[in-house]
């Protein structure tokens, strides 16, 4: 198994050696998911800091983001992604849940998801 390491300190100079054991510790296997919120609450750190966390991950090449769509319909489940980077979905867009039509970003929500590419090892 390929392990990359991250030397966090310049660009996550606010991350703890504890915090920095706890990232290593959940990004222990390639695929493995995060979420702004979860990082927030795992490592006791406010939801801006755990955002770039994630860019930070992808800007490296370390990560690859998708941003979530969540539509009302189903406001705790995904009804798309896309590649972080992309932009937002082209409107209209039509919900795979419920087949509504959406014309207006103000009826979506959106979350980013970061997915591992490899061991990630916060040194």
């Amino acid at each position: 198994m390929k392990i990359l390491s991250f030397d966090y300190k310049k660009q996550l100079h606010f991350l703890s050696g504890r915090q920095k054991a706890d990232l290593s510790r959940h990004f222990s296997k390639p695929g493995v998911t995060a979420m702004p919120h979860q990082l927030a609450v795992r490592l006791g750190i406010n939801l801006p800091e755990a955002l770039a966390i994630i860019a930070i991950l992808e800007a490296h090449g370390l990560s690859k983001n998708k941003l979530l769509i969540y539509h009302a319909c189903e406001p705790e489940v995904p009804a798309g992604a896309i590649s972080y980077g992309e932009g937002f979905p082209n409107l209209p867009w039509k919900c795979p849940h419920c087949g509504e039509t959406v014309d207006s970003y103000d009826e979506l929500d959106f979350d980013v998801m970061a997915i591992a590419q490899d061991r990630i090892e916060f040194i």
